[in-house]
């Protein structure tokens, strides 16, 4: 469908293109290994902002697992980015980090695990082409153990709450606040509770009706599945995998 058709000009398609494939402003990147424990820790607290809360239009929220220059074409002209990381720094297990700017290259200058090397390699391909991110801010923590296994040991999962706080302070200074979801055992407690009323209510009403009399079975409970209407762009691992694809 060409310009012609939709009665605009060539300038005009060519920047409602741009607008519709451009970065939002500000991208949350978590990054790491889910299948090597604690290696995990950056993409599960992706995880954890994006359960709890919804984020206007110009944040997206990307799990980067280990994935390196595919990152290209999703950061690429956003103005802030927040990675969040599991972070080999030498120091005690549970150590927190927070790199800035230069101090962000200074400390992937180590290559110290291979998803560090993807990030720090677009960093660097964004500077060298004259595309740099005005604003980058890494946080992470040292790292418990980093075996076979899916889940955070104990001790690295309970630095998760810190890190949420953490990284929406670090929002907050960017003019971002993002809004609390509703809990979903609330929403749960509800459904059970306007479920046992319906079934009250069908029971009294075929107590004393003959068997067979009554219909299949108790009418729909009233409380409705309630559609979830995420704001953030999300964006998972596979997704990137399978847009790469498609060039």
């Amino acid at each position: 469908m060409g310009a012609d058709f939709l009665d605009v000009s060539p300038e005009e398609m060519a920047k409602a293109m741009a607008e519709l494939t451009a970065a939002p402003a500000v991208t949350v990147l978590g990054i790491g290994n889910v299948i090597l424990q604690d290696e995990g820790f950056g993409v599960r607290a992706l995880e954890l902002l994006r359960e709890t809360y919804d984020f206007p239009p110009e944040v997206q929220l990307i799990d980067g697992g280990t994935l390196g220059a595919e990152l290209l074409s999703f950061i690429t002209g956003t103005e802030r980015l927040l990675v969040l990381d599991s972070i080999n720094g030498g120091e005690a297990a549970g150590t927190l980090f927070r790199f800035e700017n230069e101090a962000v290259m200074a400390h992937f200058q180590d290559k110290l695990s291979v998803h560090e090397v993807g990030i720090q390699d677009v960093l660097a391909t964004l500077e060298v082409t004259g595309r740099p991110i005005p604003s980058v801010v890494v946080l992470g923590a040292q790292p418990y153990a980093v075996g076979a296994g899916v889940a955070l040991t104990p001790a690295m999962a309970a630095l998760l709450p810190e890190m949420e706080r953490r990284a929406l302070e670090e929002l907050a200074r960017w003019g971002i606040v993002p809004v609390k979801k509703v809990q979903r055992t609330s929403l749960c407690h509800t459904r059970v509770a306007e479920a046992g009323a319906a079934d009250a209510a069908w029971n009294g009403m075929t107590a004393d009706a003959p068997v067979g009399s009554a219909e299949d079975g108790p009418p729909a409970s009233a409380a409705g599945r309630q559609a979830s209407s995420p704001l953030a762009r999300r964006i998972t691992a596979q997704e990137m995998i399978a847009r790469g694809g498609e060039g």
